[in-house]
């Protein structure tokens, strides 16, 4: 089964896990809880959102691009990364200014939302991980 691993340098982020599908990922889950079932890798389509100013569109935001893979936060090793970016929130990280968790080498490698009004998933950037057997 496969593990993630910094792309940069090799450090394995996640426990081993086996690929499993946008249909695995529960959208109807409460705040707090994971939308990923523990110990699946889900490759995500690009999230992106509308951004409004007065009732007007002014932009989008990016929460993850394409290809970015979702798990649940209990398939993360946690001695592997430490907190980067913008890391907001009132008892976890809100996770929506972008990537917040960077590899133990400085290497920017994933998205965490941990806060207690999102739901817990950590997302990593598919340009800045790689499957490790």
């Amino acid at each position: 089964m496969p593990s993630l691993a910094c792309g940069r340098c090799g450090h394995l982020l996640t426990v081993e896990c086996q690929w499993g599908t946008s249909k695995q990922r529960d959208e109807t889950v409460g705040d707090g809880q994971s939308p990923i079932p523990n110990g699946l890798l889900v490759r995500m389509a690009e999230d992106r959102v509308p951004v409004y100013q007065s009732d007007k569109q002014v932009g989008t935001h990016l929460y993850s691009p394409e290809g970015a893979i979702a798990v649940h936060p209990d398939s993360v090793r946690r001695d592997a990364m430490v907190s980067a970016g913008i890391d907001e929130g009132c008892c976890g990280s809100g996770g929506h200014n972008g990537p917040n968790r960077a590899c133990n080498c400085g290497n920017a490698v994933a998205t965490e939302w941990s806060d207690c009004w999102t739901w817990a998933e950590v997302r990593f950037l598919p340009d800045a991980v790689v499957e490790a057997p």
